[in-house]
């Protein structure tokens, strides 16, 4: 499937392969998560061991940095509809972005998009409040993918509450709400709960990528290798040249068998080499079905 950027209108799409992990990863953690009682995102009277804050980056000797990744794929259990929402914006914007960006291309914008909304999240509490706050959540890399779709194919049709929008209207109104909102946290202190500095730090970065054209790969998706396609293409090689040296000790233990039924005839042929001559006889009947 590909995308006019003037016009199209998005279906239900099978998510690509990129976008399909990542969508994968994000229900994996939410289900651990959920088993583990919310710790992950901070439950049972402890702190977020997958979130991330100024304080919790410089926890372990600088393995606290790794939160910056783990916060990106970590959802609060009490809380399911983040998920949902975060899911069906990669469902739905995430193939716009693949479409041009590749799956590696794919997988930095998101990691990267996470990566902007941690630090402008961290920044803004502790320049702007004097506070700290942990995060959690895939919604600073969803923005990033969202508003490089925006950018992409700003024509592109979405159904809201069953009228038909193009993916313009939809940003300027998402980045809107999300700037009237950090707007009030700041002057009035009212929060709705979610992290609006983190909306609009991947949504930056999603606009520059587009913008200076970053990770763009110029291979469509379809064509470009997995992540296991590597491993799988040699291990299919592997077992090919399994099956050649076989076929070739086989055929030459024919040769042998036929030249002495040539020279001796069938009754001089032993057991063993009666064996062998039935399974090459397998053999070449299974090749034939096929």
């Amino acid at each position: 499937m590909s995308y006019d950027p003037n016009y199209t209108r998005i279906g239900f799409p099978r998510p690509t392969p990129a976008i399909g992990r990542l969508m994968a990863i994000n229900i994996a953690v939410f289900v651990l998560n959920l088993v583990l009682g919310g710790r992950l995102s901070g439950g049972m009277g402890s702190g977020p061991w997958f979130g991330v804050s100024r304080e919790l980056l410089f926890e372990g000797y600088g393995l606290g940095l790794l939160r910056l990744l783990t916060y990106q794929f970590t959802h609060s259990f009490a809380d399911p509809m983040h998920l949902i929402w975060n899911l069906l914006g990669l469902w739905f914007f995430g193939r716009i972005a693949e479409e041009r960006l590749g799956r590696l291309g794919t997988y930095k914008l998101y990691l990267t998009g996470g990566l902007a909304g941690a630090l402008f999240h961290i920044g803004m509490y502790a320049l702007l409040r004097g506070v700290d706050v942990p995060v959690v959540g895939a919604s600073g890399a969803c923005y990033a993918l969202f508003l490089y779709a925006v950018c992409v194919a700003p024509r592109t049709e979405v159904i809201l509450f069953f009228f038909p929008v193009q993916l313009l209207f939809l940003g300027v109104l998402f980045l809107g709400l999300a700037l009237y909102s950090l707007v009030l946290e700041l002057t009035h202190g009212m929060s709705g709960g979610v992290s609006d500095s983190a909306h609009l730090g991947g949504a930056l970065l999603g606009l520059c990528a587009w913008k200076l054209d970053w990770f763009r790969n110029q291979k469509p998706w379809q064509e470009e290798p997995g992540l296991l396609d590597g491993v799988r293409a040699k291990w299919q090689q592997k077992r090919a040249d399994a099956e050649a040296r076989d076929a070739a000790a086989l055929q030459a233990e024919m040769d042998r068998i036929l030249a002495k039924v040539h020279a001796e005839g069938l009754t001089s042929l032993t057991q063993e080499e009666r064996a062998v001559l039935d399974r090459a006889s397998k053999r070449a009947k299974a090749r034939g079905d096929r």
